[in-house]
């Protein structure tokens, strides 16, 4: 028998993304993967937000949308003040706590304008329709496919495949990724809020950095196979981490290991205090 032909897709979070900024993720990544650039892709949602492609909400739309903005942001924000040093230190009314204040992160940092997608039906399809439209050629080509998504490019990614079990039943993934994932956040805003693991994915696995204010344990929430959590690397930020080069908790021990197979040597598992899940 032939060996598989792999394909890994990119799937991006928030941010004006452009085209090629997968490319130092592939860099990192693929220090263990070993993989043509070829067997690559990279699927771009963020132009449904910006410049001529532009969606417009409607009003009730926008007033949606500044609503989940409000409630997502409360949520991070509890989030960071209880990661922060000294937690007591914040005990008071939250006006007078002006020195603490700058140590919480802008939540449109994490939030940005997938409100949008959430509150739009319009926009939500056009989002998915990016990914989609990446994987729809890969259906019947018989590659052992990975999708590997990060931050709201989760829930796009996790929506997508849900839709793909009955508009391309043929097609079938491998693995999912989702890194930094804030599915556990917005469960009841989904179109399914079950929590079911598409049928079109062999292996569903669950990534999120210590200090991560986005992503999350998904369980029990989510039927996903294996959720980890992997200690921040570099010294950037959490959300971020997974990228970093040298990353090797989550690029060999957890990426890797599960598209080829593990590292030869010792795999420290790190979900849950070493248990798998």
């Amino acid at each position: 028998m032939s060996n598989p032909d792999y394909r890994v897709v990119w799937v991006h979070g928030i941010s004006d993304y452009k085209a090629g900024y997968s490319m130092p993720w592939e860099a990192a990544f693929n220090t263990y993967l070993n993989f043509p650039d070829s067997d690559y892709l990279e699927v771009l949602w963020s132009s449904v937000f910006t410049g001529v492609n532009r969606i417009s909400l409607t009003p009730e739309e926008q007033l949606a949308a500044d609503e989940l903005r409000k409630a997502l942001a409360t949520t991070l924000l509890a989030r960071a003040t209880a990661q922060l040093p000294g937690v007591s230190a914040l005990l008071g009314e939250w006006s007078t706590l002006t020195d603490k204040l700058a140590l919480l992160p802008n939540p449109d940092d994490y939030i940005g304008e997938f409100t949008r997608y959430l509150a739009s039906r319009t926009v939500r399809n056009a989002v998915k329709e990016k990914l989609k439209e990446k994987l729809r050629p890969l259906a019947a080509s018989g590659d052992d496919i990975s999708l590997i998504s990060h931050s709201w490019g989760t829930v796009v990614a996790y929506e997508s495949l849900l839709d793909l079990q009955t508009e391309l039943p043929t097609f079938k993934l491998r693995n999912l990724f989702t890194l930094g994932s804030p599915l556990w956040m917005v469960q009841l805003l989904l179109d399914d809020r079950s929590g079911r693991k598409p049928s079109n994915t062999s292996t569903w696995v669950n990534i999120h950095a210590v200090g991560d204010l986005i992503g999350s344990w998904l369980r029990p929430g989510f039927q996903d196979d294996k959720d980890f959590a992997v200690p921040s690397f570099g010294t950037g930020n959490p959300h971020l981490s997974y990228f970093v080069a040298g990353n090797v908790a989550v690029q060999r021990d957890i990426v890797k290991a599960t598209i080829l197979g593990p590292y030869e040597g010792s795999i420290k598992d790190t979900s849950l205090g070493g248990m798998r899940l």
